[in-house]
């Protein structure tokens, strides 16, 4: 029945606030949250809110630091690890639920990346600090995962034993800032640096191709990034100088305006063949969700009204009532705006052909 869904809802809601509100306590009083071990540490088999050195891999965590303060940058020491076979966190957690009867040779299948050395050496984990509620769900009715906002992090110092000294991570945080590049100011990519980003993949591998400066900033190209992450280990080094694929564009500008000129409707008919198998699939997608979210929408209104039927009869007490308006308005206002947004996609890509005609 409605009045038992309402229940049924607001226990799930109660239980979550409450949850959530052992948790953050627990966070801030220094107890570990996390469901696997942090890299570098294990938990107190004793108590699993408190954390260990693991012997195992804090020399790695210390020796990343030290390259870093020696002047290395993440894509030199994420090179450097992968190639002397040094196994990423992620295969690191997986060599040690690895049963060599059952499944085989251990073969390797990730490997480090300079993201996330950088997000090693930028955790003030290892210097015995204590730091979580970095993300957070905003709703007990999704599992979708949301970033906070730095200074919104709990963070606990002297909660463990430190891997690095206060003064190496220090060191290591200098030597990351000062190795950031800017555009150099007589380069042509200095007040539009992106403009092909995302637009083309590695054709090995088919990761998306990264941009990448030279030391001085004056050349740019773009590189796999796959290989850019992680080394020749991953895949080998292809990649296009930015003044080349500038060129290749410019000159297809060209020899399509040509082809209007001179056959107009010829030009139209390639134009949008190679625009509209792509723009069909995500004008079939789009549709889709907008279809899921019209759908739930009309069944929150169908809720609503038994919501109201239920409390002029006095089945729902005014203070649950409430709650649940409440919940339910915040949900509807959400989708309103997802679904003006996906509209205007839509609209946006069904208006492709007729723009390509007006180019004409």
């Amino acid at each position: 029945t409605p009045f038992k869904h309402i229940l049924n809802d607001m226990y799930a809601k109660d239980i979550s606030t409450k949850i959530k509100s052992s948790l953050h306590s627990k966070a801030k009083r220094g107890e570990y949250l996390g469901a696997f071990d942090p890299y570098g540490y294990i938990r107190d088999p004793k108590d699993k809110h408190k954390l260990l050195i693991n012997e195992e891999t804090a020399p790695v965590v210390r020796r990343i630091f030290e390259m870093c303060a020696g002047g290395m940058g993440s894509r030199s020491i994420a090179t450097t690890l992968n190639n002397e076979g040094i196994l990423s966190p992620a295969e690191y957690i997986r060599f040690k639920k690895h049963d060599p009867e059952k499944d085989g040779p251990f073969v390797r299948k990730r490997f480090w990346g300079q993201t996330y050395i950088r997000t090693i050496l930028q955790n003030e984990m290892f210097i015995g600090s204590m730091v979580q509620g970095r993300q957070y769900t905003p709703s007990y009715r999704t599992k979708k995962r949301v970033k906070q906002e730095r200074e919104d992090w709990i963070v606990v110092p002297n909660t463990h034993e430190a891997i690095v000294s206060q003064e190496l991570f220090e060191q290591a945080q200098k030597s990351l800032h000062s190795r950031r590049i800017e555009p150099h100011k007589d380069s042509p990519h200095h007040v539009d640096p992106d403009v092909f980003s995302g637009l083309f993949r590695c054709e090995a591998c088919g990761t998306a191709m990264r941009k990448h400066r030279t030391g001085n900033g004056k050349y740019v190209y773009y590189v796999c990034g796959r290989h850019h992450q992680q080394g020749k280990i991953a895949c080998s080094s292809h990649y296009i100088n930015c003044d080349v694929i500038t060129r290749i564009v410019q000159e297809d500008i060209k020899r399509n305006a040509v082809l209007f000129a001179e056959d107009t409707e010829q030009a139209i008919k390639e134009l949008t063949d190679k625009k509209c198998s792509e723009d069909e699939k995500k004008l079939a997608r789009m549709k889709s969700e907008l279809e899921t979210s019209r759908k739930r929408l009309s069944d929150l209104d169908v809720k609503l009204r038994r919501v109201y039927e239920d409390n002029l009869s006095g089945k729902l007490p005014d203070h649950i009532f409430s709650m649940f308006i409440t919940d339910y308005d915040a949900e509807k206002a959400a989708l309103r705006e997802s679904m003006k947004d996906l509209e205007k996609r839509i609209d946006a890509s069904t208006a492709a052909r007729s723009s390509v005609e007006q180019f004409s």
